[in-house]
């Protein structure tokens, strides 16, 4: 290899400060591009602080393009709250963090979380910021719940398979329900609640499907305008949230689910070792059967020949009066 001039040297290496400057800046701005948390939590909670410090916040600046936010604005405070608090006796027990927006505040029950739809920090952690984004998106304007719900759900988690099989579960009884029916969902008991989440992130979801990303933002920046939800939603999508519920059951909410998740290469995997499953069950089944069956038939042999050793007249008997 050929040695680099002195010269040439000297001014490679009076450019990596400079590059190292350049770099540093970049990342700096792109981390002042995203919500500043803030992470408060007793000595008790400690570990549980520390882990929600260490948690990936660049998921955020998705969100934030999601609802159409350029500013991330004020630092988000995040309250780790301990089980035996005030405040987490005074809530249901299903409720395992909210949002206060208004505050610019996350509240996080950490010793609730583990099961749908708070299936772990992180995901509690991205929906309840998400909340709080989308309300300064919409400039503090009232969003019907459903709304809400299902666009902190899509802002937090995929629509995979345990997703599919959670909304079958929880539409296989209830049937189509119109948004207002979605909405008394939310005032209800914990399994209540959970499928009026499931089923509010299918139905924002098909919305953003249908319409474009760009529907979020058109739709809350209407709402900061001043306009009414009803409205917004009106205009960003030539249908009201009425209608679009029925054309979501019509098509994504009905057969399509159903075929997709019945297609899905994990629900036929599951069926085939389920079968497969089944038919060694059933033929452990049968040979136990024939054991038995065998040491029957070898407990009544024993028993014959105990009678023909101990009375010989039980053997005349079995072997005919000519023997």
């Amino acid at each position: 290899m050929k040695p680099m001039p002195r010269g040439r040297h000297a001014a490679a290496l009076a450019l990596v400060p400079i590059v190292a400057a350049v770099a540093t800046g970049r990342i700096a701005d792109a981390q002042a591009r995203l919500p500043e948390l803030i992470v408060e939590a007793p000595e008790s909670l400690r570990a549980v602080g520390d882990q929600v410090r260490r948690l990936e916040t660049e998921r955020l600046g998705a969100v934030m393009r999601l609802v159409g936010l350029s500013v991330p604005g004020d630092p988000i405070r995040v309250a780790v709250v301990p089980e035996e608090s005030r405040l987490a006796r005074d809530l249901p027990a299903w409720v395992a963090a909210f949002a206060d927006p208004g505050n610019d505040l996350i509240v996080l029950f950490p010793a609730r979380i583990g099961s749908y739809p708070h299936d772990s920090l992180e995901m509690v952690l991205h929906h309840e910021a998400a909340h709080i984004l989308t309300a300064r998106a919409a400039g503090g304007g009232r969003l019907p719940r459903w709304f809400d719900e299902g666009l902190a759900s899509v802002a937090e988690r995929t629509w995979g398979v345990g997703n599919r099989t959670r909304f079958l579960r929880a539409t296989f009884f209830t049937g189509q329900l119109t948004v207002t029916e979605i909405e008394g969902l939310f005032a209800g008991d914990a399994a209540s609640v959970a499928r009026a989440y499931i089923i509010s992130h299918a139905i924002v979801r098909d919305v953003i499907r249908r319409h474009g990303a760009s529907v979020v933002p058109r739709i809350l920046s209407s709402v900061a305008a001043g306009a009414t939800f009803d409205s917004a939603f009106l205009d960003a999508t030539g249908t009201t949230a009425r209608q679009a519920a029925r054309i979501f059951w019509r098509s994504a909410g009905g057969w399509e689910e159903w075929i997709t998740f019945v297609a899905s290469p994990f629900t036929l995997w599951t069926a085939i070792t389920t079968l497969a499953l089944a038919a060694i069950w059933r033929h452990r089944l049968r040979r136990a059967e024939r054991r038995r069956e065998w040491e029957m038939e070898e407990a009544i042999e024993r028993e014959l020949d105990a009678w023909d050793r101990d009375d010989p007249p039980v053997r005349r008997l079995r072997s005919g009066p000519d023997a």
